[in-house]
């Protein structure tokens, strides 16, 4: 039977991922929670392994990437992104990124440039807000997810509320397990030192790139053997 082994934020922390990967059991299905790129230095990199080989969600980091290279293609002056998005680009590590991409500071970027972009825009556009998989832990099906969806379980298919679902799903803090959703969600966004389990649900980013701050460890989850695997 094949396994299923979850991945936490990687944040532009390549050679970090690459440890993790070595270390699983082959033929595994690698799942990302989310936020790929942004704060380490090779976002472009881990975006063009995760996207040709493996399954991820959607986080908050990518759909900033999302809504940034909107208002670039739709011909916004950089000056004008620079200050619409001064939040991402300075303090959230979105500057690493556009660094990694190539166009920091190019105000004539060539072709192959807009191409990469443009591929991983689409790339990210068609990633889902969540993964429910065909296993069960704890006899709940398991859906994996950028934060914690475990509050909100209950209006993924509610049209009304999709915005309230979108938003929560990409950028809740809140870790505290909602029994009423019968779920096991597994998840990341919010860094702990160790993965946390709270009720039926996982919080596993343990800040990949936050060396300074006293975490800087990947970590990752092998459902099926409850066992999980760090790389620093």
């Amino acid at each position: 039977m094949r396994k299923h082994f979850i991945i936490g934020d990687v944040h532009g922390m390549y050679d970090v991922l690459i440890k993790l990967l070595e270390q699983i059991p082959k033929r595994s299905e690698v799942i990302f929670v989310g936020d790929l790129i942004d704060r380490g230095l090779d976002s472009k990199k881990v975006v063009n392994l995760v996207k040709n080989n493996y399954k991820a969600v959607l986080g908050n980091h990518e759909d900033t990437f999302i809504r940034f290279f909107q208002d670039y293609f739709n011909g916004m002056k950089w000056e004008e992104l620079l200050n619409k998005w001064y939040l991402w680009i300075f303090k959230n590590g979105g500057k690493n990124t556009l660094i990694s991409y190539g166009i920091w500071n190019n105000k004539n970027p060539n072709k192959k440039i807009l191409e990469d972009i443009k591929s991983d825009l689409n790339y990210f556009q068609s990633l889902p807000l969540y993964i429910e998989l065909n296993i069960k832990k704890d006899n709940l099906p398991i859906v994996i997810s950028h934060s914690n969806i475990t509050n909100v379980w209950h209006l993924r298919d509610n049209l009304d509320s999709f915005k309230t679902f979108k938003d929560i799903t990409l950028r809740t803090r809140d870790l505290e397990y909602n029994k009423s959703s019968k779920i096991f969600n597994i998840y990341g966004h919010t860094i702990t030192k160790e993965p946390i389990f709270r009720g039926q649900s996982l919080s596993i980013d343990t800040g990949a790139y936050a060396k300074m701050q006293g975490f800087g460890r990947l970590s990752g989850y092998l459902i099926e053997d409850d066992i999980f695997y760090y790389a620093l």
